[in-house]
Parts: C-alpha cells; structure tokens; sequence
C-alpha cells in the first residue's frame, strides 16, 4: 500500500494524529507541492538527498514515491538542524507531519 496526502489527511483528528507515524518501508507518495519543495531544497539539505536515496518514480504517472527510513529521515533532519521538521516545508502537508511523528532523533 502506498499512503498518499489524501487518504492520510482523511484521518486527521482534533487531538494527536498518530497515523503519520509511518514504519520503515511503508511508502508515500509526494503531492505536487511537496515535489516543488524537493526540488528546491535539493543540494541544499540534507534531507533532500535523504529524500532522493529512497525515491522511485512510478512509471505509470511519474508520481515520486518515498520509502521511509525513520533513522535516515532523522539523521538527515538532525544534519540540517531543524529537529524533527523540514526546512522550507509547510506544516499544512502531510509529509512535513510523517517528518515529525515519523523521525527517530538521534543523538
């Protein structure tokens, strides 16, 4: 199964939004914000090049599909300094929130 911005902001709630907390290797795919964003952080943060390292693209609808890696995805935030959210990424989409409830910090 591949989570998509729709079907996880389906299951937003008022309180605590647990179901962004994605496991290694469940998958995402990017809106078309969310791909502007990439593209402009790329070659600028770290979380970018952990983005690209566990991308695919889908052959069928060109879609960006990302794999989570909760110990990169935090090595990389922590690399770029911004805790547990991406630089330039609005806290409005639903990768920003897998950022936050899915990186594991790392000291």
């Amino acid at each position: 199964m591949t989570h998509t911005s729709e079907s996880l902001k389906a299951m937003d709630g008022d309180f605590e939004n647990y179901h962004y907390q994605l496991e290694d290797g469940e998958r995402y795919e990017l809106t078309d914000g969310e791909r502007g964003w990439l593209d402009f952080v790329s070659g600028r943060c770290s979380i970018a090049d952990h983005m690209w390292d566990n991308i695919e693209q889908c052959e069928e609808t060109n879609a960006l599909i990302y794999t989570v890696d909760a110990i990169g995805m935090g090595e990389a935030l922590a690399d770029d300094g911004t805790g547990c959210k991406a630089t330039c990424l609005s806290d409005d989409t639903a990768l920003q929130a897998i950022f936050f409830y899915s990186s594991i910090q790392v000291d």
